[in-house]
């Protein structure tokens, strides 16, 4: 059997410590930021997406980055998600509100008046309170277009004997239909207790 000696056992515990010290650490200088000021243009590209998601501590897949991307950049000539109107010092306050009711990951916003140029939400908030302030606001959902799922289930009552049975084996495939994260697919297995094959949809939310 492995064993520590005391000194060994102390230099570990003083390892995790500086761990996890460290991770909080970063965390706190690291607090994930749910808006992102961007300009019109860098936002219709896969580039802008992705920096927002980084600000949040998200990764996504490209094809991922490029969606949110195209769509963005579809609602150009269109009304957005969100048209922001509201006073200077408002502005992250009200972007935020809008992001949580809407149940994205986050939330990127841009000055439809001027597209070539990044907002400064900072030089906004400075801006003499009776100040009108009018920006668009795009929320993104970071979730895959298609999940795939594998589900195994052991026969508990012979696991407490030690032994390892199945019980029954299921496959699934959901396809994204709502931006917000719901999926429908199918699901399929085997039940090896009752010897016979199964399939269903599957909807998820």
């Amino acid at each position: 059997m492995f064993s520590l000696t005391k000194r060994q056992a102390l230099i570990l515990l003083g390892v995790l410590i500086l761990f996890v010290a460290g991770w909080f650490t970063w965390q706190h200088f690291h607090q994930p930021q749910p808006v992102t000021a961007e300009s019109q243009q860098q936002a219709e590209t896969a580039a802008g997406v992705e920096l927002a998601a980084k600000n949040v501590h998200i990764n996504m897949l490209q094809s991922q980055l490029d969606e949110a991307a195209q769509q963005i950049a579809e609602l150009k000539n269109k009304p957005p998600d969100t048209i922001i109107k509201t006073v200077p010092v408002e502005v992250i306050k009200t972007v935020e509100v809008e992001r949580q009711k809407s149940g994205a990951d986050f939330a990127i916003v841009a000055d439809p008046k001027q597209p070539d140029k990044q907002v400064n939400l900072k030089e906004i908030a400075k801006l003499p309170a009776d100040t009108s302030v009018t920006l668009n606001q795009y929320n993104v959902f970071a979730y895959k277009k298609v999940i795939r799922g594998v589900n195994v289930y052991p026969d508990l009552s012979k696991a407490v004997q030690g032994k390892f049975k199945l019980d029954e084996v299921t496959a699934d495939v959901s396809r994204r239909i709502t931006k917000d994260g719901k999926y429908i697919g199918i699901v399929a297995g085997y039940d090896f207790n009752h010897n016979h094959a199964k399939a269903g949809i599957r909807y998820s939310f």
